[in-house]
C-alpha cells in the first residue's frame, strides 16, 4: 500500500509526487522505500514552434501514449525504528536538493520526453539461452 507523502507543483507546471512504500522487515529494522513519480502530459507545445512539432508530437503519442512518466525509487535498508521518520525526511531532502532544480527548468518536459522517445526506439533484446 502506498501513502502520498508529498506533492509539489514546480514552476514549470510539472507535478512531482512522493509515495511511501516502507515496511518493517525484521525485528525493529525497516526498509524505507519512496517512489517518486512525475507525469508529463504530451502536447504540441512541448516540441516547440518548429514546423515539425506536429510530427514529433504524433510520434511521441504513438510511442509513449498520452503522457511521459518519470519514475524513481529511493530505497534504504536496515533503518532502526527510532530513525525511520528522520531517515525518510533526509531521503526526501536529498532528492529535492539534487533533482528539483533540474526538474523545475522550463526545458525539463521537452528534454525528458526526448529521452523517453530515444529509449522507446531502442530495440529490446531478449535473453535466449543456447541449446
Amino acid at each position: 500500500m502506498s501513502l502520498l507523502l508529498d506533492r509539489r507543483v514546480l514552476e514549470n507546471g510539472v507535478v512531482v509526487e512522493f509515495f511511501d512504500r516502507s515496511n518493517r522487515y525484521f525485528g525493529d529494522y525497516h526498509r524505507i522505500c519512496i517512489d517518486v513519480s512525475c507525469r508529463i502530459p504530451l502536447s504540441v507545445e512541448i516540441f516547440g514552434t518548429a514546423g515539425d512539432a506536429q510530427d514529433k508530437y504524433r510520434n511521441a503519442r504513438s510511442a509513449l501514449g498520452e503522457e511521459a512518466v518519470y519514475r524513481r525509487t529511493l530505497d534504504r535498508m536496515g533503518v532502526a525504528g527510532a530513525e525511520v521518520e528522520e531517515t525518510r525526511q533526509k531521503m526526501l531532502d536529498e532528492f529535492c536538493r539534487a533533482n528539483i532544480p533540474y526538474m523545475s527548468s522550463p526545458e525539463f518536459p521537452a528534454r525528458f520526453v526526448a529521452k523517453e522517445m530515444s529509449s522507446a526506439r531502442k530495440p529490446r533484446h531478449l535473453f535466449v539461452p543456447k541449446p
